[in-house]
Protein backbone atom coordinates (compact mmCIF):
# COMPACT_ATOMS: atom_id res chain seq x y z
CA UNK A 1 0.00 0.00 0.00
CA UNK A 2 1.08 3.46 -0.77
CA UNK A 3 0.07 6.66 -0.27
CA UNK A 4 1.28 10.51 0.71
CA UNK A 5 2.90 8.40 3.83
CA UNK A 6 4.87 6.03 2.03
CA UNK A 7 4.92 2.41 1.29
CA UNK A 8 3.51 0.11 4.02
CA UNK A 9 3.65 -3.59 4.05
CA UNK A 10 1.58 -6.06 6.30
CA UNK A 11 2.45 -9.38 8.13
CA UNK A 12 -0.03 -11.00 10.41
CA UNK A 13 -0.23 -14.06 12.22
CA UNK A 14 -3.34 -16.05 14.15
CA UNK A 15 -1.24 -15.37 17.31
CA UNK A 16 -1.22 -12.87 20.58
CA UNK A 17 1.78 -11.25 19.99
CA UNK A 18 3.78 -8.55 22.52
CA UNK A 19 7.19 -8.19 21.74
CA UNK A 20 9.32 -6.95 18.76
CA UNK A 21 12.97 -6.48 18.13
CA UNK A 22 15.14 -4.74 15.11
CA UNK A 23 17.94 -7.03 14.17
CA UNK A 24 21.11 -6.17 13.11
CA UNK A 25 22.82 -7.70 10.70
CA UNK A 26 25.89 -7.10 7.66
CA UNK A 27 23.46 -7.36 4.83
CA UNK A 28 22.47 -3.44 4.47
CA UNK A 29 19.32 -4.06 2.07
CA UNK A 30 17.89 -6.17 4.61
CA UNK A 31 15.95 -4.91 7.65
CA UNK A 32 15.14 -7.81 10.40
CA UNK A 33 12.33 -8.03 13.21
CA UNK A 34 11.81 -10.69 15.07
CA UNK A 35 8.54 -10.61 16.96
CA UNK A 36 7.50 -13.51 19.47
CA UNK A 37 4.19 -15.38 20.42
CA UNK A 38 2.20 -15.23 23.63
CA UNK A 39 1.56 -19.19 23.49
CA UNK A 40 -1.42 -19.15 25.34
CA UNK A 41 -3.02 -22.12 23.92
CA UNK A 42 0.11 -23.18 21.72
CA UNK A 43 3.96 -23.35 22.17
CA UNK A 44 5.46 -20.43 21.68
CA UNK A 45 6.76 -18.75 18.23
CA UNK A 46 9.73 -16.46 17.21
CA UNK A 47 9.17 -14.74 13.58
CA UNK A 48 12.04 -13.20 11.70
CA UNK A 49 10.12 -11.03 8.88
CA UNK A 50 12.61 -9.41 6.41
CA UNK A 51 12.28 -6.17 4.10
CA UNK A 52 14.40 -6.93 1.58
CA UNK A 53 14.78 -4.23 -0.71
CA UNK A 54 17.31 -5.79 -3.39
CA UNK A 55 13.45 -7.90 -3.70
CA UNK A 56 11.44 -5.50 -4.94
CA UNK A 57 11.06 -4.72 -1.20
CA UNK A 58 9.30 -8.84 -0.77
CA UNK A 59 8.55 -9.60 2.89
CA UNK A 60 10.08 -13.04 3.91
CA UNK A 61 9.51 -14.80 6.80
CA UNK A 62 11.24 -17.53 8.67
CA UNK A 63 9.02 -19.51 11.89
CA UNK A 64 10.98 -21.05 14.68
CA UNK A 65 9.30 -22.82 17.58
CA UNK A 66 10.15 -22.17 21.17
CA UNK A 67 9.54 -23.96 24.17
CA UNK A 68 7.13 -21.31 26.02
CA UNK A 69 5.30 -18.01 24.88
CA UNK A 70 7.32 -14.85 24.94
CA UNK A 71 7.03 -11.91 26.77
CA UNK A 72 10.19 -9.40 25.85
CA UNK A 73 12.79 -10.08 23.17
CA UNK A 74 15.92 -7.94 22.71
CA UNK A 75 19.25 -8.94 20.59
CA UNK A 76 22.55 -7.69 19.70
CA UNK A 77 23.05 -9.63 16.50
CA UNK A 78 20.47 -12.35 13.52
CA UNK A 79 21.62 -14.86 15.23
CA UNK A 80 21.17 -15.10 18.93
CA UNK A 81 17.68 -13.63 21.18
CA UNK A 82 17.22 -12.56 24.76
CA UNK A 83 13.99 -13.76 25.33
CA UNK A 84 11.53 -13.57 28.79
CA UNK A 85 8.87 -16.39 28.80
CA UNK A 86 5.53 -15.91 30.16
CA UNK A 87 6.44 -17.56 32.63
CA UNK A 88 9.31 -14.67 33.58
CA UNK A 89 12.22 -17.21 32.90
CA UNK A 90 15.18 -15.40 30.92
CA UNK A 91 17.02 -17.02 28.50
CA UNK A 92 19.52 -16.48 25.89
CA UNK A 93 18.33 -18.48 22.74
CA UNK A 94 19.84 -19.30 19.25
CA UNK A 95 18.34 -19.56 15.84
CA UNK A 96 19.17 -22.26 13.44
CA UNK A 97 21.47 -21.23 10.72
CA UNK A 98 19.38 -22.10 7.71
CA UNK A 99 15.36 -23.17 7.57
CA UNK A 100 12.79 -23.40 10.37
CA UNK A 101 13.47 -25.61 13.21
CA UNK A 102 13.05 -25.00 17.24
CA UNK A 103 15.63 -22.42 19.15
CA UNK A 104 18.26 -23.95 21.19
CA UNK A 105 18.98 -22.33 24.30
CA UNK A 106 22.61 -21.14 25.40
CA UNK A 107 21.96 -19.88 28.57
CA UNK A 108 19.49 -19.76 30.87
CA UNK A 109 19.55 -16.67 33.66
CA UNK A 110 18.74 -17.61 37.36
CA UNK A 111 16.50 -14.93 38.38
CA UNK A 112 14.63 -13.44 41.93
CA UNK A 113 11.17 -13.45 40.72
CA UNK A 114 9.30 -13.26 37.23
CA UNK A 115 11.13 -10.95 34.93
CA UNK A 116 8.67 -8.90 32.35
CA UNK A 117 11.31 -6.91 29.94
CA UNK A 118 14.79 -7.48 29.12
CA UNK A 119 16.53 -4.70 27.35
CA UNK A 120 19.93 -5.25 25.02
CA UNK A 121 22.70 -2.68 25.87
CA UNK A 122 22.66 -0.90 21.91
CA UNK A 123 26.37 -1.25 21.45
CA UNK A 124 27.04 -4.94 20.73
CA UNK A 125 30.40 -5.40 21.94
CA UNK A 126 28.96 -4.58 25.59
CA UNK A 127 27.13 -7.65 25.72
CA UNK A 128 24.85 -6.35 28.79
CA UNK A 129 21.37 -6.96 29.43
CA UNK A 130 18.82 -5.61 32.02
CA UNK A 131 16.17 -7.50 33.42
CA UNK A 132 13.42 -6.00 34.87
CA UNK A 133 11.57 -7.68 37.65
CA UNK A 134 8.47 -6.12 38.89
CA UNK A 135 8.69 -6.45 42.89
CA UNK A 136 12.33 -7.46 42.71
CA UNK A 137 14.26 -4.27 40.36
CA UNK A 138 16.69 -4.22 37.77
CA UNK A 139 19.41 -7.30 37.43
CA UNK A 140 22.18 -6.38 34.72
CA UNK A 141 23.98 -9.28 33.44
CA UNK A 142 27.25 -9.42 31.67
CA UNK A 143 26.11 -12.55 28.90
CA UNK A 144 30.05 -12.81 27.68
CA UNK A 145 30.86 -14.96 31.46
CA UNK A 146 26.85 -15.50 31.81
CA UNK A 147 27.09 -13.60 34.74
CA UNK A 148 25.05 -11.25 36.96
CA UNK A 149 27.11 -7.71 38.25
CA UNK A 150 24.92 -5.64 39.02
CA UNK A 151 21.40 -5.48 41.13
CA UNK A 152 18.76 -2.55 41.85
CA UNK A 153 16.83 -3.22 44.32
CA UNK A 154 13.53 -1.44 43.17
CA UNK A 155 9.99 -2.10 44.53
CA UNK A 156 8.01 -0.47 41.62
CA UNK A 157 10.10 -0.48 38.48
CA UNK A 158 8.37 -0.24 35.39
CA UNK A 159 11.35 -0.31 32.45
CA UNK A 160 14.38 0.47 31.89
CA UNK A 161 17.00 1.95 28.92
CA UNK A 162 20.74 1.30 28.55
CA UNK A 163 22.98 5.10 28.01
CA UNK A 164 23.74 4.59 24.25
CA UNK A 165 27.29 4.27 24.57
CA UNK A 166 28.37 4.17 28.62
CA UNK A 167 27.71 0.58 29.59
CA UNK A 168 27.18 2.09 33.21
CA UNK A 169 24.24 4.05 33.24
CA UNK A 170 20.65 3.09 33.15
CA UNK A 171 17.38 4.65 33.29
CA UNK A 172 14.54 3.43 34.81
CA UNK A 173 10.73 4.31 35.62
CA UNK A 174 8.65 3.70 38.28
CA UNK A 175 4.66 2.76 38.61
CA UNK A 176 4.16 6.47 39.78
CA UNK A 177 5.62 8.20 37.14
CA UNK A 178 8.80 8.73 38.86
CA UNK A 179 12.05 8.62 36.25
CA UNK A 180 15.52 8.05 37.60
CA UNK A 181 19.01 7.76 35.95
CA UNK A 182 21.56 5.24 38.29
CA UNK A 183 25.44 4.90 37.74
CA UNK A 184 25.92 1.07 38.01
CA UNK A 185 29.84 1.74 39.32
CA UNK A 186 27.85 3.34 42.49
CA UNK A 187 24.47 1.81 42.20
CA UNK A 188 23.38 5.55 42.96
CA UNK A 189 20.69 7.12 41.42
CA UNK A 190 22.44 10.53 39.64
CA UNK A 191 19.03 11.94 38.40
CA UNK A 192 15.93 11.93 39.69
CA UNK A 193 12.60 13.11 38.35
CA UNK A 194 9.86 12.07 41.06
CA UNK A 195 6.49 13.27 38.98
CA UNK A 196 7.59 13.02 34.99
CA UNK A 197 4.41 12.20 34.38
CA UNK A 198 0.89 11.76 36.13
CA UNK A 199 0.83 8.08 36.01
CA UNK A 200 3.08 4.87 35.12
CA UNK A 201 6.09 5.41 32.67
CA UNK A 202 6.03 2.72 29.97
CA UNK A 203 8.63 3.74 27.75
CA UNK A 204 12.14 5.21 27.78
CA UNK A 205 14.72 5.91 24.88
CA UNK A 206 17.80 8.04 25.33
CA UNK A 207 18.90 10.27 22.20
CA UNK A 208 21.83 8.37 20.35
CA UNK A 209 23.36 11.57 19.56
CA UNK A 210 22.83 13.51 22.66
CA UNK A 211 22.76 11.26 25.34
CA UNK A 212 21.93 13.71 27.81
CA UNK A 213 18.33 14.14 26.23
CA UNK A 214 16.13 11.19 27.13
CA UNK A 215 12.54 10.34 25.84
CA UNK A 216 9.67 9.32 28.53
CA UNK A 217 6.46 8.05 27.75
CA UNK A 218 3.49 7.15 30.16
CA UNK A 219 -0.42 6.12 30.89
CA UNK A 220 -1.13 9.63 30.74
CA UNK A 221 -0.43 9.26 27.02
CA UNK A 222 1.95 12.38 26.91
CA UNK A 223 5.71 11.74 25.23
CA UNK A 224 8.07 14.07 26.94
CA UNK A 225 11.96 14.82 26.28
CA UNK A 226 13.95 15.74 29.41
CA UNK A 227 17.68 16.84 29.24
CA UNK A 228 19.40 14.91 32.33
CA UNK A 229 21.60 17.96 32.77
CA UNK A 230 18.63 20.60 33.74
CA UNK A 231 15.46 18.11 34.78
CA UNK A 232 13.34 20.67 36.54
CA UNK A 233 10.94 20.76 33.40
CA UNK A 234 10.72 19.06 29.91
CA UNK A 235 12.43 20.29 26.84
CA UNK A 236 9.19 19.24 24.61
CA UNK A 237 5.70 17.59 25.65
CA UNK A 238 3.36 16.20 22.98
CA UNK A 239 -0.16 14.77 23.81
CA UNK A 240 -1.04 13.13 20.18
CA UNK A 241 -2.20 9.91 21.92
CA UNK A 242 -5.35 9.53 23.51
CA UNK A 243 -4.21 6.55 25.66
CA UNK A 244 -0.86 5.05 27.02
CA UNK A 245 2.37 5.31 25.36
CA UNK A 246 3.33 1.64 25.26
CA UNK A 247 6.60 2.05 23.03
CA UNK A 248 8.81 4.83 22.09
CA UNK A 249 12.08 5.11 20.07
CA UNK A 250 14.54 7.51 18.60
CA UNK A 251 15.71 7.00 14.97
CA UNK A 252 19.40 5.81 15.32
CA UNK A 253 20.35 7.72 12.59
CA UNK A 254 18.18 10.67 12.44
CA UNK A 255 17.33 11.56 16.24
CA UNK A 256 14.52 14.29 15.40
CA UNK A 257 12.76 11.63 14.38
CA UNK A 258 10.92 9.94 17.32
CA UNK A 259 8.24 6.80 17.63
CA UNK A 260 5.72 6.57 19.62
CA UNK A 261 3.13 3.70 19.99
CA UNK A 262 0.05 2.98 22.24
CA UNK A 263 -3.32 1.00 23.39
CA UNK A 264 -4.89 3.55 20.92
CA UNK A 265 -3.79 1.31 18.32
CA UNK A 266 -1.81 4.70 16.89
CA UNK A 267 1.32 4.92 15.87
CA UNK A 268 3.25 8.86 15.99
CA UNK A 269 6.32 9.74 14.31
CA UNK A 270 7.03 12.89 15.99
CA UNK A 271 9.90 15.62 14.89
CA UNK A 272 11.66 17.09 17.49
CA UNK A 273 13.78 18.81 15.45
CA UNK A 274 14.57 21.53 17.73
CA UNK A 275 15.94 19.98 20.57
CA UNK A 276 18.29 17.34 18.18
CA UNK A 277 21.79 17.20 16.98
CA UNK A 278 20.71 18.11 13.58
CA UNK A 279 19.40 21.94 14.55
CA UNK A 280 23.21 23.08 14.67
CA UNK A 281 23.92 21.67 11.28
CA UNK A 282 20.15 23.21 9.52
CA UNK A 283 21.12 25.60 6.59
CA UNK A 284 17.93 25.57 4.89
CA UNK A 285 17.16 28.69 3.71
CA UNK A 286 13.98 28.25 2.85
CA UNK A 287 11.81 27.77 5.79
CA UNK A 288 9.27 25.10 3.93
CA UNK A 289 11.99 23.39 3.31
CA UNK A 290 13.32 23.46 7.18
CA UNK A 291 12.32 20.26 9.12
CA UNK A 292 10.04 21.63 12.76
CA UNK A 293 8.99 20.30 15.54
CA UNK A 294 5.33 18.37 15.74
CA UNK A 295 3.94 15.27 14.86
CA UNK A 296 4.92 13.96 11.11
CA UNK A 297 2.03 11.02 10.44
CA UNK A 298 -0.11 9.21 12.08
CA UNK A 299 -0.38 5.73 11.43
CA UNK A 300 -4.00 3.92 12.16
CA UNK A 301 -3.09 -0.05 10.31
CA UNK A 302 -4.09 -1.21 13.35
CA UNK A 303 -6.93 -2.45 14.89
CA UNK A 304 -5.99 -3.03 18.66
CA UNK A 305 -3.14 -1.72 21.01
CA UNK A 306 0.51 -1.17 19.94
CA UNK A 307 2.68 -2.88 22.38
CA UNK A 308 6.00 -2.17 20.40
CA UNK A 309 7.95 -0.57 17.84
CA UNK A 310 10.95 -0.61 16.39
CA UNK A 311 13.41 1.25 13.61
CA UNK A 312 15.23 -0.55 11.21
CA UNK A 313 18.61 -1.63 12.29
CA UNK A 314 19.68 -0.65 8.77
CA UNK A 315 17.62 1.42 7.00
CA UNK A 316 16.77 4.80 8.81
CA UNK A 317 13.65 5.27 6.61
CA UNK A 318 11.97 1.99 7.94
CA UNK A 319 10.69 1.34 11.07
CA UNK A 320 7.76 -1.69 12.25
CA UNK A 321 5.08 -1.72 14.68
CA UNK A 322 3.35 -4.49 15.88
CA UNK A 323 -0.47 -4.75 17.49
CA UNK A 324 -1.48 -7.46 19.95
CA UNK A 325 -3.89 -9.46 17.67
CA UNK A 326 -0.42 -10.02 15.82
CA UNK A 327 -0.24 -7.80 13.14
CA UNK A 328 3.09 -6.51 12.44
CA UNK A 329 3.10 -3.00 9.75
CA UNK A 330 6.45 -1.85 8.45
CA UNK A 331 6.24 1.90 7.56
CA UNK A 332 8.47 4.05 5.91
CA UNK A 333 9.10 7.78 6.95
CA UNK A 334 6.86 10.16 4.38
CA UNK A 335 8.90 11.40 1.60
CA UNK A 336 8.47 14.99 1.93
CA UNK A 337 9.72 14.86 5.49
CA UNK A 338 13.00 12.77 4.61
CA UNK A 339 14.04 15.00 1.86
CA UNK A 340 13.47 17.85 4.17
CA UNK A 341 16.21 16.03 6.52
CA UNK A 342 18.66 14.76 3.96
CA UNK A 343 18.67 18.66 1.32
Amino acid sequence: MTDARGTSHVYGIDRHTLCLTSLPTTNSTHSLFALGTLGVHEPGEIHIVNLNTDDDEVLHNTVFTHTTGIRSLSAWDEHELMVVSTEGTVELVALPQEGEGETRVVAKLEQPGRANRVVCHPQAAIKQAAVVTPGAGISVWDMARVLCTQSLALDDVETSAWHPTASSILATSDTHGGLRTWDLRTATASVSIDCAHAGRIRALDYNPNLPYHLASGGSDGVLRIWDLRQPLAPLISASNHTHWICALHYNPFHDQLILSAGSDALVNLESAVSVSSARAADTHSDDSMRPTDGLVMQYDDHESSVYAIQWSATDPWVFASLSFDGRLVINTVPREEKYKILL
